[in-house]
């Protein structure tokens, strides 16, 4: 086998692929009745290692993606297919939520997160009464 087949240098940091956004979690988002439901894809992640944040409207899933076996990523490999690293995906939110009441869950490579709409007045909204003269 040519040597040019083979991805990382035993004694190396690892597969060319440990990077910074080489990893991009697929999303769906989901609109019902009761809210949002947004589902992101985080396969071989840890509840630990993952982060989320609501600002301005946009929610953030942030985190890494970590090799199992360190020693065995520093192999010399014949085929790397997996990524490692950090991850950051944002999602533009629709206007009415209660961003407060946002819960999270993680089962099984799949994070959830659940956004109910707001009821009555949106938080920092005001109502404008229309007189007649």
């Amino acid at each position: 086998m040519g040597k040019n087949l083979w991805v990382g240098q035993p004694g190396g940091l690892g597969p060319s692929n440990w990077t910074s956004g080489a990893i991009h979690p697929h999303v769906d988002v989901i609109d019902s009745p009761e809210g949002i439901k947004i589902y992101v894809e985080l396969a071989g992640v840890t509840e630990q290692d993952i982060q989320l944040a609501i600002h301005n409207g946009v929610l953030t899933v942030y985190g890494e993606k970590r090799p199992h076996n360190r020693e065995e990523w520093e192999q010399s490999r014949y085929l790397a297919e997996r990524a490692f690293g950090t991850f950051r995906r944002s999602i533009n939110l629709p206007y009415g939520l209660d961003e407060d009441a946002a819960e999270a869950n993680f089962e099984n490579g799949v994070l959830m997160v659940t956004i109910p709409w707001a009821r009555g007045a949106p938080p920092g909204s005001k109502t404008i009464p229309v007189k007649s003269r």
